[in-house]
């Protein structure tokens, strides 16, 4: 029997989802910290969803070997609160793993409180510095998404059969965006690129014409967004359009979402929109899967929210399932991990960690989309 138990927190609403055996002492907790509010929630919410509909499914299908709690957190977006979350879910609520915070700036923040407190963070981010092994938190911290290094490769050796040689980038002002540049300029020299101009703005920002008429003043022939967050990289197209910018647009996985594909106009179709899947337009069959829980739940698929939120938790649960009943800690979760490789999850691609390799998912999740008239159509 479900039980859904509200708890008034600091500052803080925390909702815990209880399995069957959820009150028993053996039952495992999980924390779950995302952006559910701020900028970050046009992917945060979805991820939450996706993974309490998942939640569901594994228990009515017999999946769990043992009780599962999940206590969800919001980190607003914010990385003081993104460290204040997981200081609550651990000293309080005694978690062993957090699937979360919700974006690599948070991430960041939180990973030496995971050091500290030994407890795994499952980060649903590409920004490459989360498993950095420069990091002292590093053991602590697990990528259950491709990374950036391999998303800029994927959508700029795209770019590069267009023949363009002079590219401009448009970035959020987030750990993000900036690792992102990098990655252009160094991913995109090796193919024969050049990054001329690179522009940015915060997440809020929604006048963007100074940035996309600098773009069009360099001259350049591609554009490549690294973007999350799905009104910002609306407002830039706009922009572009409004200055005459025409050069083909590229944009990383963070932008592959209903929300920003219909938020814009058929001007801009064409678009190449890097993916993690296809959920709400051409998923594959787990994929559908997760598609059809969603709907069930009275969701309308988002994006690759939804399948990195799964990712986290379908991580959580083969660490969970694969212990058996032995007492279960953060030390013995982050050991875990660790081991596994090629356990069930909804997203394409083989999931796989290692001591040496904190980063999950690879070049098999992810596909190239083109926007055709607000939807994310599959090259390949």
């Amino acid at each position: 029997m479900r039980r859904l138990v509200s708890l008034v927190l600091p500052a803080v609403a925390a909702v815990m989802l209880s399995s069957a055996a959820a009150l028993s002492a053996e039952a495992v907790k999980i924390g779950v910290v995302l952006s559910l509010s701020g900028p970050a929630a046009v992917f945060g919410i979805p991820e939450r969803d996706a993974i309490l509909a998942a939640m569901e499914k594994l228990k009515a299908d017999g999946k769990l070997k043992r009780g599962i709690d999940l206590v969800i957190y919001d980190d607003k977006t914010n990385p003081t609160e993104a460290t204040r979350m997981v200081t609550q879910a651990i000293s309080n609520d005694k978690v062993v793993a957090i699937i979360g915070p919700g974006t690599g700036g948070n991430i960041l923040a939180a990973g030496p409180l995971a050091l500290r407190m030994q407890v795994p963070l499952l980060g649903p981010a590409g920004t490459m510095a989360i498993t950095d092994h420069k990091n002292e938190f590093y053991p602590w911290v697990f990528r259950v998404a491709p990374s950036d290094r391999v998303d800029v490769k994927v959508i700029l050796e795209d770019m590069a059969k267009s023949k363009a040689k002079k590219i401009g980038v448009f970035f959020q002002e987030d750990a993000y965006g900036k690792t992102g540049v990098d990655f252009a300029k160094e991913i995109g020299a090796t193919l024969g690129m050049e990054v001329v101009e690179t522009v940015s703005a915060p997440y809020a920002a929604t006048d963007l014409t100074a940035q996309a008429t600098r773009l069009r003043n360099a001259g350049v022939e591609a554009v490549f967004l690294q973007v999350s967050i799905s009104s910002l990289g609306a407002s830039f197209v706009k922009a572009a359009n409004q200055v005459g910018l025409t050069a083909p647009a590229y944009a990383n996985a963070g932008l592959a979402q209903r929300s920003f594909a219909e938020s814009v106009g058929s001007d801009v179709d064409g678009l190449r929109v890097l993916s993690i899947g296809n959920l709400p337009y051409d998923p594959s069959d787990g994929e559908a899967e997760l598609a059809k829980l969603l709907k069930q739940a009275g969701k309308v698929p988002q994006g690759w929210g939804e399948l990195v939120g799964t990712n986290g938790l379908m991580t959580v649960v083969a660490a969970v399932n694969a212990q058996g009943d032995k007492e279960i800690t953060g030390v013995s979760m982050r050991d875990t991990i660790e081991g596994l490789c090629g356990y069930l999850a909804f997203a394409r691609g083989k999931p796989c960690f290692s001591k040496d390799s904190h980063d999950g998912w690879a070049e098999d999740s992810l596909v190239i989309t083109e926007l055709r008239n607000k939807e994310l159509k599959t090259r390949r």
